[in-house]
């Protein structure tokens, strides 16, 4: 008798069950006629009694395979925390082409109006971990997988239209600034107004972060900034005020995360209006700011807003560790049409994202179901072979190597090559900002001192006085409060004059009046920053006697 083994086919790609599901997933239900399921080891092996061991006189005997598997596995079924956006929650949907744009782009998901794409959105808080309350202040995340027949394309997004810093050697950095203090595990705010006050291109982000935008009211409230390249918008932006967050900090710390939930469950689509940027190479050489800083932002008034599609969320994952844990992004996750721009902090996240997948779920993550590209209809990752978790054919006979004349690949289709760009510069440790080589000391400040005016009504900056006051009363050196002061000064000096006047209303204890404010920005910091941004962001002295 001659042995065969089964021919099994093995599948390479699993799609989300959520995004084909058209029935409302719900308990199991079984009528009296029906035979109730069993429950199994992971191997299949029928339990008999799941609610004692295996043991000799009250001594377990480590030969109970139900025990010790069920023991293993409940120590090993966490995966490694996000190192960022961990506090988050998501949900499944489409996108839709709304407007023409194969005149800008040739990416064949917005190939045609009314084209649909499936998508998987993440939201999240940024700094904090994942039990932390998502309605503190925090900036926020939003995180779109395309599922294209080219692949999975990876938008990600903050709430804020612009970052912190613009050198991917600060990242980490700012994250830190922003983290839970290390020695008693509380609010950083000594932290945070430290790091704020030493960065100046950071200004414009700081005021974004201390208003009402830093405590958005939910997920399904906010808008969401490709800050690299595409504007993502919503109509209808809402937030707490400081008080209000704080109250649901404590009363309700899932807000955000149960009220995206609830709100699909009852039936309900989440919608948010697509847009987009241009500037032409031209528009690129002739701006007065830098276009590829991801400190600043590109002015509706010069540069229009072009709607080219929305996003709807319509329907919510079935387990989220399966779908929202283990989603996986990164802004290097294209597909051809799209390319990455000359911003450097954009061109280090493609490596950084991708890296973190990997730490974090292992090589293989693309199989995951929520990652997988399941719309492309020919995949060969000829180099993506073997390691953890490896479940599909693994390539089967393919060789792992090319060229081979075992198997025949079309490997030279231009249509999908990047474009050629010239690249003129010199190899060094020198930003290649505009900011910090050929501009003005004070167009670091211009754009947030037109948010200031323009983005803010009367009441949205008596707020974000208050709310920047609330966070200075958890700082206790003065000299950092004083930086912070300055920079806001250079803003504009009401937005200064108005952080004191609160200073005094709720009765600060730190001594610094608005007159001590202008009297050191103007003898002492007149004409440049707060740090020497040329020798390593080296804080000036401040003499505050």
């Amino acid at each position: 008798m001659e042995n065969k083994a089964p021919n099994i086919n093995f599948p390479d790609r699993v799609p989300p069950p959520d995004v084909f599901d058209d029935q409302k997933k719900t308990a199991h239900s079984f009528s009296s006629e029906q035979e109730l399921p069993v429950l199994t080891s992971v191997n299949g092996y029928p339990i008999g009694d799941i609610m004692h061991c295996l043991q000799i006189s009250g001594y377990p005997v480590v030969s109970d395979g139900i025990l010790m598997e069920q023991q293993q596995l409940f120590n090993r079924e966490k995966v490694v925390e996000r190192a960022a956006h961990a506090c988050g929650s998501g949900a499944f949907g489409y996108f839709e082409v709304t407007k023409d744009m194969t005149k800008y782009c040739k990416a064949k998901f917005l190939s045609a109006i009314g084209k649909k794409t499936p998508i998987f959105c993440r939201f999240s808080t940024v700094t904090y971990g994942r039990d932390y309350p998502d309605s503190a202040r925090n900036p926020r995340g939003l995180a779109l997988k395309f599922y294209t027949e080219d692949g999975n394309y990876d938008i990600l997004c903050i709430n804020f239209p612009v970052f912190f810093v613009r050198d991917p050697l600060m990242g980490s950095n700012l994250i830190y600034s922003q983290r839970r203090d290390p020695n008693n595990f509380c609010e950083p705010w000594n932290s945070t107004f430290d790091f704020m006050s030493l960065v100046p291109e950071s200004m414009l982000a700081n005021t974004w972060f201390w208003s009402d935008h830093g405590t958005p009211a939910g997920w399904r409230n906010m808008n969401g900034y490709a800050c690299h390249t595409f504007k993502w918008c919503v109509a209808g932006v809402k937030n707490f005020t400081c008080s209000k967050s704080i109250r649901m900090c404590g009363e309700d710390p899932e807000y955000a995360k149960r009220d995206l939930k609830e709100f699909i469950d009852q039936g309900n689509e989440c919608e948010w209006k697509c847009y987009v940027q241009f500037m032409t190479e031209d528009d690129v050489n002739n701006a007065k700011f830098d276009p590829f800083d991801a400190t600043k932002m590109w002015c509706e008034d010069e540069y229009q807003l072009h709607e080219f599609g929305r996003f709807v969320l319509n329907r919510n994952p079935t387990n989220y560790h399966t779908y929202v844990e283990q989603a996986a992004f990164s802004p290097g996750s294209l597909v051809p049409g799209i390319e990455i721009s000359p911003d450097p902090l954009l061109q280090f996240r493609c490596f950084l994202y991708r890296d973190a997948q990997m730490y974090r779920l292992g090589a293989n993550f693309h199989q995951i179901p929520v990652n997988c590209p399941f719309m492309v209809k020919n995949h060969h990752p000829l180099l993506a072979c073997d390691g953890r978790l490896r479940y599909d054919s693994n390539g089967g006979e393919t060789p792992k190597y090319y060229p081979t004349c075992y198997d025949e690949f079309e490997c030279n289709i231009s249509m999908y090559n990047e474009q050629p760009q010239p690249i003129n510069g010199w190899l060094s440790r020198k930003s290649s900002s505009k900011h910090e080589q050929q501009l003005p000391i004070d167009d670091e400040y211009k754009q947030a001192r037109y948010f200031y005016f323009n983005g803010l009504n009367d009441q949205e900056r008596k707020n974000l006085y208050s709310n920047i006051v609330y966070g200075f009363k958890y700082v206790k050196r003065r000299d950092i409060k004083m930086r912070f002061l300055i920079c806001c000064y250079k803003v504009h000096e009401d937005y200064a004059k108005g952080i004191c006047d609160e200073m005094t209303n709720q009765q600060d204890q730190s001594g610094i009046d608005f007159q001590q404010v202008q009297k050191i920005a103007n003898e002492q910091f007149a004409g440049r920053h707060t740090v020497d941004l040329l020798n390593g962001y080296l804080p000036y002295p401040l003499d505050m006697t």
